[in-house]
């Protein structure tokens, strides 16, 4: 499940949605234009579709507009004190003690965590779905509002939620296989994670 460190994604996740955090640091040569054209369109193509498969599948569909994710939450926090730091545009890491599944639209488990795994949040190892299910929905810098995650407070100790993305923040336009070359995630896929976590510490 994790990311293949596609720069150009990462950049554009912020980029693209109106409300996210701030990102000064382009790459030469990328036509920034034309790509956010694309993932735009992408997202419009897809919103429809998100929109009915939450109502079908979650029994509480919650809607992020920021992100264009729904999510539903299956079990509260236990505690919720914990909180995510903001060090300049961006989040403190988090080491999470998480079980996840991530499945396609048709309910096709692409990869499955058996046990509590312990995971580094907030370093790009991960889709940017999946980090900003983690981050609390909005933070306020300089006076600025800024939206970059899922839920109103982030992920907190004891929670699970199940949530759908639409393609661009998981692998965009990029099939992913298997180790024999078959294709398990297709280009252009929605995706589906559920995620419990049992823990969370900041990192230095």
């Amino acid at each position: 499940m994790k990311n293949f460190k596609i720069l150009l994604i990462a950049l554009l996740a912020v980029v693209s949605v109106s409300s996210c955090m701030k990102n000064d640091d382009p790459t030469p040569g990328i036509d920034y234009e034309k790509e956010r054209a694309r993932i735009d369109s992408t997202l419009r193509a897809q919103k429809p579709i998100l929109a009915e498969w939450a109502q079908d599948n979650f029994e509480n569909p919650i809607y992020n507009d920021s992100l264009q994710m729904w999510y539903e939450v299956i079990t509260p926090a236990i505690d919720e004190s914990f909180e995510y730091v903001l060090s300049g545009y961006s989040f403190v890491p988090v080491k999470a003690d998480v079980k996840y599944k991530g499945e396609l639209l048709d309910g096709t488990v692409f990869d499955e965590t058996s046990s509590t795994s312990e995971m580094t949040i907030g370093r790009g190892q991960w889709l940017q779905a999946f980090e900003r299910a983690f981050w609390p929905q909005k933070v306020t810098i300089a006076g600025v509002d800024y939206f970059p995650g899922l839920t109103p407070k982030g992920l907190q100790k004891g929670q699970k939620i199940r949530f759908v993305a639409p393609s661009p923040w998981c692998y965009d336009n990029k099939e992913q296989k298997d180790k024999d070359g078959k294709v398990k995630i297709p280009a252009d896929s929605p995706l589906v994670f559920t995620i419990e976590v049992s823990n969370l510490v900041k990192l230095n």
